[in-house]
């Protein structure tokens, strides 16, 4: 995996995620990497990711006392810094979830949702390798990448489906279809899991580090 040079990246921790895998990926590029504590080390740094598993309650919880909401505002939607959400990370984005009763950052509008269960659908959570189509031609997160595309996810939630979104860049199929990814200006998510997707999910990184 070719190396890029790109400044310093913040890694979001809020007591709750385990972010070993994440760092794990990002030190297989050239990148001085912080672990970001509290909301003051969010500061002077070049692009920010946010890593999350668990529930979207505690993991809300964690952000505010840790003091990272409204430090990920002003670096994210008023400076413009790039931002990568992954997994919980990307549900965060919206104004809560089906799962708890916490407030999300509201970056996003509507609630994530959980995936049906019952006769004929498939198990809950949706775990393992699964295909995704993207649907922003002009995705910069994407750019470096050639369907077929496979990636790996560990999910019970997932973002609102709405209709000719302009934010949806992928989508994936699990009973129904659902946002695999998001991307609209500086702001990148995915639900699934780049840091465990091999070398596609080690390229989209890569790309991401080299988004200015």
């Amino acid at each position: 995996m070719p190396s890029t040079k790109a400044g310093k990246l913040a890694i979001v921790d809020y007591g709750l995620a385990n972010i070993r895998s994440v760092v794990n990926a990002f030190e297989c590029f050239s990148v001085n990497i912080v672990i970001a504590q509290n909301g003051k080390d969010l500061y002077g740094v070049d692009k920010i990711v946010l890593p999350g598993v668990g529930s979207f309650d505690a993991g809300m919880r964690g952000l505010r006392q840790c003091g990272h909401e409204e430090a990920l505002r002003r670096r994210v939607l008023e400076e413009g810094i790039p931002f990568l959400g992954i997994c919980l990370g990307l549900q965060f984005l919206f104004e809560g979830s089906e799962e708890g009763d916490a407030p999300g950052l509201g970056w996003f509008s509507g609630r994530c949702r959980r995936f049906p269960t019952g006769s004929g659908l498939p198990k809950v959570p949706h775990m393992g390798w699964s295909d995704i189509k993207i649907v922003n031609p002009g995705s910069r997160l994407f750019a470096q990448l050639l369907p077929p595309l496979t990636f790996y996810f560990v999910h019970s939630y997932h973002a609102p489906q709405v209709a000719g979104a302009q934010w949806i860049a992928a989508l994936c199929e699990y009973g129904q279809v659902f946002p695999a990814a998001l991307e609209q200006d500086n702001i990148f998510a995915t639900q699934f899991h780049p840091e465990k997707s091999q070398m596609a999910g080690m390229k989209l990184l890569e790309t991401f580090l080299e988004i200015k």
